[in-house]
């Protein structure tokens, strides 16, 4: 079991506090509440405790991105596991994430830019990732509004997205 506010309620929280609970969190971002989450899986009482409310912060406000596309090379097999992990999570609580994987793509404006993404394609290979270049051609003939000079890009179709203002409420459900 776990207490927690999930909505725009008003800041004061008026409701009973639990007498006891087996783990105190303190903080309703993304961190807090998912360690809530995996912990009431195993059969543990939480408090959430928050200023405000639930992903009332920068957990609401960031981007979402859940990826592997560009990581430092020790980061890359935990991005892997994050991106398995946000799949599950979506298929269990379903679209109330908001979380669909539909590709990161990064762009070069500069000779070191593309030169790290040509690094960065053989990280990928050898971590089986779908990872891929795309030349200028194929940038200006895909993304016609994606106007500049662009030497190359590098895109990974399997990374994801969710949207934060909608997610952590609904893993906070």
């Amino acid at each position: 079991m776990a207490f927690f506010l999930t909505d725009n309620s008003p800041i004061d929280f008026a409701d009973a506090l639990p007498e006891a609970a087996d783990v105190a969190i303190i903080g309703g971002g993304v961190i807090g509440v998912c360690a809530a989450w995996h912990l009431v899986n195993r059969g543990h009482s939480v408090l959430i405790c928050d200023k405000g409310r639930i992903a009332g912060e920068q957990s609401s406000r960031n981007w979402g991105w859940v990826r592997v596309n560009g990581r430092d090379e020790a980061e890359i097999p935990i991005a892997i596991d994050s991106l398995d992990c946000w799949q599950a999570l979506a298929g269990e609580l379903g679209d109330d994430l908001g979380f669909v994987r539909r590709g990161i793509l990064e762009l070069a404006e500069t000779e070191e830019e593309a030169a790290f993404f040509e690094h960065w394609i053989s990280l990928a290979k050898d971590h089986g990732l779908d990872t891929r270049l795309l030349s200028p051609d194929i940038i200006a003939e895909k993304i016609p509004a994606a106007r500049g000079r662009w030497l190359s890009g590098m895109i990974t179709p399997s990374d994801g997205r969710a949207e934060p203002f909608k997610a952590v409420p609904a893993i906070a459900r």
